[in-house]
């Protein structure tokens, strides 16, 4: 048996990478659509249904994928679509605490499991210039939230873990990994 990572994120892959993993990138095609749920079961289902598109095609494997969002004040603040979107977005956490959610999801021949890791972020204030700056770099444009706590120091401090707020939460995924060792051989 393989292990698939479902996603095209090169933070994932780095990350499954530093957990010693061998494995190949089969990125799921599905559009991320958050239907009428509470946002902790739609991310869920999201992050459920990527893994399983990948899983029917390669249904003798372990594919693992995720999905990460950044909800504030009960809004799912997803990719920005413009760098005006970005820029809004930035301005308002400026100063303001959010969560950043992601759901890790695993299936294999003989298991499915899925959970959502919640961080707070807590934001520094911020100027329009600085924001502008970030912004004006282009790296915004696809990440949850308008920003990459790994490319930015407008984090005061988080409650939680870090590697979640990249977008894969290390103890999860080795979590739901370890269940899966005998039948990966490793």
């Amino acid at each position: 048996m393989n292990l698939i990572l479902a996603s095209k994120s090169p933070r994932r892959k780095e990350i499954l990478s530093k957990l010693g993993y061998t494995f190949c990138v089969i990125p799921a095609l599905k559009d991320e659509v958050f239907k009428g749920q509470d946002i902790d079961a739609a991310l869920k289902n999201v992050a459920l249904s990527k893994v399983k598109e990948v899983f029917e095609k390669h249904n003798n494997d372990c594919i693992i994928g995720a999905d990460t969002i950044v909800v504030y004040d009960g809004q799912i603040l997803q990719k920005p679509a413009s760098k005006t979107e970005a820029f809004k977005t930035l301005k308002m956490l400026s100063g303001k605490v959010h969560e950043v959610k992601t759901a890790v999801a695993l299936c294999s021949p003989n298991h499915e499991v899925v959970d959502v890791v919640t961080t707070k972020v807590y934001f520094k204030e911020l100027s329009d210039d600085r924001i502008n700056d970030y912004v004006n770099k282009g790296t915004c444009m696809d990440k949850a939230g308008s920003y990459g706590i790994q490319e930015v120091d407008f984090v005061e401090r988080i409650e939680g873990s870090y590697s979640n707020v990249v977008g894969f939460p290390k103890y999860k995924v080795q979590e739901f990994l370890d269940k899966e060792k005998d039948r990966l051989g490793l």
